[in-house]
């Protein structure tokens, strides 16, 4: 259909909608227009499928949730959901995203240098703490103590992680002081487990650069990663039709709930920034086809849902020490 036609469509459905409005929506690559030349010197023009209509209603539903400040942002949840988007302008937008984190990156290890730096880490997990609920009344020395003992835990942990980016960003490596350092406060205490972590992470950060990646991403790449994410979602969906409800999975089920509750989120709302984060990987990671051919395997499927008809019973078998208890 030409423009004319859709606008036409798209207000039938109750949705104000103008020309400009299209275009805008082209130019933010939410939507791909067909162009078709009409002949020497006689210009060209756009048409539009289904689809197009479907992704414009789409759209219109965002926009009412308000969730969502930047229409840009659009694409990365138009993607996720199947819709056709300029693949282009996807890119774009991956590139300003990692172009972000890594100034946000750069920024946390110039602190790292700042004659300040302990004080704007102190003064970080403070304010942190402070942020937590209190019990009415007066606090006791106790609640106090406790509060400053939570306090000076956060600080530590801030100057590890920023210490350990500062590293990556400015050297390009993570040295082996930098990682003991770091698993220490995690309570990660294995030299050879260390070692594994240490060879890979730095194999990753020299041979596989995110920005080198996506910069020379093209549409087969697109394409790909979005192949390898409807599978993922299809093997998701078999959880939830066994199940009948994401809560209702073992272990996970009451995982998800549990971080819901404690961050007042909804895990499975559209979110730009795990659909984002999760194509960045996708498009920078090296085993990206090699997961595409072995979720794709029909034996590997079937293996899922095996797994999932029994993983009730499995859970429910009673342990060796169990049997030895109850006698």
């Amino acid at each position: 259909m030409l423009k004319e036609e859709l606008l036409e469509r798209v207000r039938n459905c109750g949705i104000s909608i103008s020309s400009n409005m299209i275009e805008r929506y082209v130019e933010y690559g939410l939507i791909v227009g067909n162009r078709v030349s009409l002949g020497f010197s006689q210009g060209v023009v756009s048409h539009y499928d289904e689809q197009t209509l479907a992704a414009i209603i789409f759209i219109h539903e965002l926009k009412l949730s308000r969730l969502y400040k930047h229409q840009k942002d659009y694409i990365f949840i138009l993607y996720w959901r199947g819709y056709p988007v300029r693949w282009d302008k996807l890119k774009a937008r991956l590139i300003e995203s990692h172009t972000r984190i890594m100034n946000a990156f750069e920024e946390i290890a110039d602190y790292t240098t700042h004659p300040d730096y302990l004080g704007i880490i102190n003064n970080l997990a403070n304010d942190e703490v402070a942020k937590a609920p209190k019990s009415i009344g007066r606090p006791t020395r106790q609640f106090e103590e406790k509060q400053r003992t939570k306090a000076q835990e956060n600080a530590k942990r801030y100057i590890l992680v920023s210490k350990l980016i500062a590293g990556i960003i400015k050297n390009g490596v993570i040295t082996q002081e930098m990682l003991r350092a770091f698993n220490q406060s995690s309570n990660i205490g294995s030299e050879i487990m260390n070692e594994i972590i240490l060879e890979s992470t730095n194999n990753w950060l020299q041979l596989m650069s995110w920005k080198n990646a996506v910069r020379q991403s093209d549409e087969h790449d697109y394409r790909e990663s979005y192949e390898l994410i409807a599978l993922l979602k299809a093997y998701w969906s078999d959880l939830e039709e066994h199940f009948g409800s994401v809560y209702d999975i073992p272990i996970v089920g009451n995982l998800i709930q549990n971080l819901e509750n404690y961050h007042q989120i909804k895990c499975f709302n559209d979110r730009v920034s795990f659909y984002r984060n999760t194509l960045l990987f996708l498009i920078s990671s090296g085993f990206r086809q090699q997961l595409l051919v072995y979720l794709s395997n029909a034996a590997i499927r079937e293996g899922w849902k095996h797994f999932i008809s029994t993983l009730p019973d499995v859970l429910a078998y009673p342990t060796r020490e169990e049997v030895t208890v109850n006698g």
